[in-house]
């Protein structure tokens, strides 16, 4: 595999700048690192909360993109590959990089770790994936099963990631009933990920008809439009005593809707980085046994490699929850859309 001197990349400027597209060094492998092609980046709305300012902007010159995958191109010193991979292996990458060891590490609780939350590719610290090629720590990176299409992969490691972690801390699983409140990428993975756990009856809701038609496509049992109808009594209709889960996938949560739908006893789940102020009132929160709980991201070591043999069999589809692709000329296109709503996902193609 030639190697070039220099690459394109989508560089970052400043809160509320578009990317910028330039030719930068090839990165190098350092110890422990390896270097990869990068095929695809998810168009995730993480990002948008990095380049409107709503976290703690990154240095001038950053390359964002924590949704990737790509090939081997080669390791660096000191890599011990524990996969046993070769130049040219298909891979995604994650963004979180636990050390496996800390306090949180050795208790389960991976995507805790402050050692991973300080080095997130594409997010923290780390180069990310809007670029030709990338380099990442060689335990960010886990083989493609063979088959499954290495673009398309891409959004195993976010989407479908902080989807299926989400999942199983509300304890999905057969006979759940669920409603997943936003049908973008994270809700629609959400849906084809709890038929697969055997959750019934399924019910999602967005303000977008496109997204609700592609929900019932993926296996949602109910969708309800919250523009047109009453969400809060559609929901009631379907679900009498209430919801066993509510999940709320939007980027911004209020979880107005899901206090209103959750059963007693029942679970909320939240991963939206948004920064919005959620009120609970204490006295609903407490009569009814509510547990809410927040989840970030997902557990690598384990999470990543049982959705891809989840997608090896078959059991979720990831080319269909995307929906757009893009030439990385076209990347500030991608997230204005995103921004309007218009997608499912998106990915950049970054090598075809």
């Amino acid at each position: 595999m030639k190697i070039p001197v220099k690459i394109k990349a989508a560089v970052y400027k400043s809160p509320g700048q578009p990317l910028e597209l330039s030719e930068i060094p090839i990165p190098t492998p350092g110890e422990g690192e390896v270097l990869i092609k990068v095929a695809a980046t998810g168009v995730c709305h993480s990002d948008l909360h990095v380049l409107d300012g709503e976290m703690i902007p990154p240095p001038e010159g950053f390359i964002l993109g924590h949704e990737v995958s790509g090939w081997v191109v080669e390791f660096g010193p000191r890599c011990e590959n524990p996969h046993g991979l070769s130049p040219g292996d298909p891979v995604v990458v994650s963004w979180i990089i636990p050390c496996g060891k800390c306090y949180w590490c050795v208790r389960g609780q991976e995507n805790y770790c402050p050692y991973a939350a300080a080095r997130m590719p594409g997010l923290v610290g780390i180069n990310g994936g809007h670029a030709e090629y990338m380099t990442v720590p060689e335990t960010a990176i886990y083989p493609i099963p063979k088959g499954l299409d290495v673009h398309n992969a891409a959004v195993i490691s976010c989407a479908y990631g902080t989807a299926y972690r989400a999942l199983k801390e509300a304890g999905v699983g057969p006979g759940t009933s669920l409603v997943v409140i936003g049908a973008g990428g994270v809700g629609l993975a959400a849906v084809e990920l709890a038929v697969a756990l055997g959750a019934y009856p399924i019910v999602a809701v967005d303000v977008r008809e496109a997204a609700l038609s592609k929900a019932q496509e993926v296996g949602a049992s109910h969708v309800i439009n919250a523009a047109e109808r009453d969400a809060i009594g559609a929901i009631r209709e379907a679900l009498p005593q209430g919801a066993d889960v509510v999940y709320e996938t939007k980027p911004t949560p209020d979880l107005k809707i899901a206090l209103e739908v959750v059963r007693r006893g029942g679970t909320i789940v939240v991963t939206g980085l948004g920064a919005s102020t959620i009120e609970i009132p204490a006295m609903h929160l407490v009569m009814n046994g509510i547990r809410i709980v927040g989840s970030l991201g997902y557990k690598p070591r384990t999470d990543i490699p049982e959705l891809l043999a989840l997608a090896a069999v078959g059991k979720i589809k990831p080319e269909k929850i995307i929906s757009h692709r893009y030439k990385p000329e076209n990347i500030n296109e991608a997230y204005n859309n995103l921004r309007r709503g218009k997608h499912h996902r998106a990915l950049i193609i970054w090598n075809p």
